[in-house]
């Protein structure tokens, strides 16, 4: 197998990554040429870098995931540019399956994984019928449920590799903890228009490169698991949930109705549990 000059990209707050980076080590495939843990500034720290070789550290200066990301982005020297966040770990054949499977696709293209939970889950459920049905038809029309799809509403779905008979499928969107990219693809300015957690930066991010000619497609038999839990913690969280998706329906040109739609649903499912 050909030696692959694969750049790896971590935003971070800092402190113990060592799940992770040992994911990216102990990898099937050959080394990357570096791993760049991108760091707000000198404050933030991670735990045994010594343990690694090819690992440098960079600071943004400035706070916030998307910006982290892309300074990593620009420092990467790769082919290849694996984005990844620092909660996810990788399955020991899964950036073996992207780098081949990218390979073969057009240069145009980027590659994803299929999410799973740390129970061995995958993250996101399957298509479900009765009253979720009528739900999926006002968010998103007569097309309804369309794993890997973004509705009309600005809400997403997610691929369940147990419903996807498919080695392959092309998606509207993919998860941005993990996406491998060929370099001359990458995004390099900062789209992200609030401060905080980047809530729907993925969902933005995917438009974007839609916009600019590439071609998301995720691999169901490439595999890595996410270390938190995804979902809303309801008070905290979805006033800033409710702004991202508000500036990405806009920014999509998709249903603001539909999309408020989606939130009077979760709120009346909130209630009653």
């Amino acid at each position: 197998m050909r030696d692959y000059l694969l750049s790896v990209v971590i935003p971070s707050l800092g402190g113990d990554l060592t799940e992770t980076l040992d994911s990216i080590f102990t990898s099937r495939i050959s080394q990357p040429i570096e791993v760049i843990i991108c760091l707000p500034n000198i404050s933030h720290t991670i735990k045994n870098i010594s343990n690694y070789y090819n690992l440098r550290i960079i600071y943004s200066e400035q706070y916030g995931q998307v910006y982290q990301r892309i300074a990593g982005f620009r420092e990467s020297k790769g082919e290849y540019v694996l984005q990844l966040d620092d909660d996810i770990l990788l399955n020991k054949d899964c950036l073996r399956r992207l780098v081949r499977t990218l390979e073969i696709l057009p240069k145009n293209s980027c590659i994803s994984p299929c999410l799973f939970n740390i129970d061995g889950s995958p993250m996101y459920g399957q298509k479900k019928s009765g009253i979720l049905s009528v739900y999926y038809q006002l968010i998103n029309g007569k097309l309804g449920y369309k794993p890997g799809g973004i509705t009309r509403a600005g809400t997403n779905f997610g691929v369940n590799p147990n419903e996807i008979s498919e080695r392959l499928i092309q998606v509207d969107w993919q998860p941005g903890g993990c996406v491998l990219h060929h370099k001359e693809n990458l995004i390099l300015y900062d789209y992200y228009p609030n401060k905080g957690k980047a809530y729907c930066e993925d969902l933005i991010h995917s438009f974007l490169l839609r916009e600019s000619g590439v071609s998301l497609f995720v691999d169901t038999k490439a595999k890595c698991t996410t270390l938190l839990n995804p979902r809303l913690s309801f008070l905290k969280e979805l006033m800033a949930d409710y702004r991202a998706r508000r500036y990405f329906v806009k920014l999509a040109n998709l249903s603001v109705v539909r999309m408020w739609l989606h939130y009077m649903v979760y709120v009346v499912r909130f209630l009653k549990s």
